[in-house]
């Protein structure tokens, strides 16, 4: 009896159940046999799929699939990126907060005058799940007040000093020092930092942004630059991505710009790596044990 057959893109070392056998694949490549693959397809090649029954996804979010087939589960590496993602981040806020940017951008030995302290400050998070979460971890370290945004602001979350819905958050927005947005795309998310939102927060404020760049209307916030706000902005998203190279924000000493590598894994972190694999191993034992799959991911 042939075996049923699994596809990776990633040539990762895996225990597979009896009865699977696991293959390697590019991009492309013939996918009409595969029950599962381990990767990212494209919509061409789930269409061609017709065995297919679960995909698993090496990325933490499944938003580039705005629809999936009906008879094939999706499951993310979701828990595998906070640690890297929390310490790129706030790479990006200290690096801001002591202007090292600007100088090692001024070829000259001059000082820039006022810089910013992370310790003691207010921090609104945007978004309380694994990313989120870490952030704030850290964060508390340096005894910062902690506020996290997130759909059930009900229910206590540890790291956080307090919690609030979208809906509510606007309101925290004028008192805080650093927003830091790791929130996935949604249709409710979608453009909320406009240009009455980003005013709302302190001149000296440091807006941060390693979720998804559709959260921030680019211009709003590129114009808000040019006009003073804000003490510094920290960007690995943004939209439309990849940003034009003619772009103001790429020459604008208060901001970072950084190409949406806050997650990278594979050929760049090994630790996260090994994260993912040991999240697809636990979901290829569960599958081929018939259990409930982690991080399963409903498409409409």
């Amino acid at each position: 009896m042939d075996k049923r057959l699994i596809l990776s893109r990633y040539p990762l070392a895996l225990s597979v159940p009896e009865g699977f056998e696991l293959q390697y694949f590019e991009q492309g490549g013939p996918v009409s046999e595969a029950e599962i693959i381990i990767g990212e397809p494209t919509m061409e090649e789930l269409a061609g799929a017709e065995g297919l029954r679960w995909v698993q996804m090496t990325w933490a979010g499944a938003d580039r699939y705005a629809h999936f087939p009906k008879n094939v589960r999706l499951t993310t590496a979701s828990g595998a990126f906070g640690e890297t993602i929390a310490e790129h981040a706030l790479g990006l806020l200290f690096a801001l907060c002591r202007r090292l940017g600007a100088y090692s951008r001024q070829n000259s030995w001059q000082d820039l005058g006022t810089e910013k302290q992370v310790s003691g400050g207010t921090a609104l998070i945007f978004g309380c799940g694994d990313i989120g979460t870490a952030i704030a971890k850290r964060l508390k370290a340096l005894e910062v007040h902690t506020i996290g945004v997130c759909r059930n602001a009900r229910t206590p979350r540890k790291y956080f000093d307090a919690l609030t819905t979208l809906n509510c958050a606007a309101a925290f927005l004028p008192e805080v020092d650093f927003v830091l947005c790791a929130m996935p795309h949604s249709a409710e998310t979608a453009g909320y930092f406009d240009m009455e939102r980003l005013a709302l927060m302190k001149d000296d404020a440091v807006f941060i942004n390693v979720g998804r760049g559709s959260l921030v209307d680019t211009e709003s916030l590129t114009t808000l630059l040019a006009e003073g706000k804000f003490f510094g902005v920290g960007l690995d998203v943004v939209a439309p991505e990849p940003l034009p190279r003619d772009h103001p924000l790429w020459r604008m000493d208060r901001v970072l710009l950084t190409p949406h590598v806050a997650g990278v894994s594979f050929g760049h972190l090994p630790a996260t790596e090994e994260k993912i694999r040991r999240i697809i191993e636990e979901n290829l034992r569960r599958y081929g044990a018939g259990e409930p799959l982690m991080n399963q991911v409903d498409i409409p």
